[in-house]
């Protein structure tokens, strides 16, 4: 192999590398912006604040389309995932969205039925995300 294959090769897996580092960044940060708008809504559900959980409910759902998004077209489309892992995101995927269908564009909320489906999803999320650190885990390591 001549040196400017080789130096091509070494230039293309570095590119490969910064693209998969700003990939992880990106979605760790998406799912970070997630969680604190969920803590957020979670406590304005619980103090009965309609006006800004509804404004932190549209946030919620923004922030969650984006994390399912980056999941799926920054991580998931490089790992191979077992049949039992992308069924696993599947489901989550699919609750995540019925919440964003269900909630995302109210007008008027009704916080007790948020706030139960909010407790639903998060027990979804927090699934989902043991299974994104195990699967990310044995892809760096």
């Amino acid at each position: 192999m001549n040196q400017t294959t080789t130096t091509s090769r070494e230039r293309a897996n570095a590119t490969t590398s910064i693209y998969y580092q700003t990939a992880d960044r990106s979605f760790s940060e998406s799912r970070q912006r997630l969680i604190s708008y969920l803590i957020k809504l979670n406590n304005s559900l619980n103090e009965n604040l309609v006006d800004l959980s509804h404004a932190l409910l549209n946030r919620f759902c923004d922030s969650l389309v984006d994390y399912l998004s980056a999941g799926h077209f920054r991580v998931f489309q490089r790992i191979a995932l077992m049949p039992t892992e992308y069924a696993a995101i599947e489901a989550s995927t699919r609750t995540a969205m019925h919440f964003n269908d269900r909630f995302g564009q109210l007008q008027d909320i009704e916080l007790a039925q948020v706030k139960a489906a909010l407790e639903n999803l998060a027990q979804e999320l927090s699934t989902r995300f043991e299974l994104e650190d195990d699967m990310l885990g044995g892809v760096s390591n």
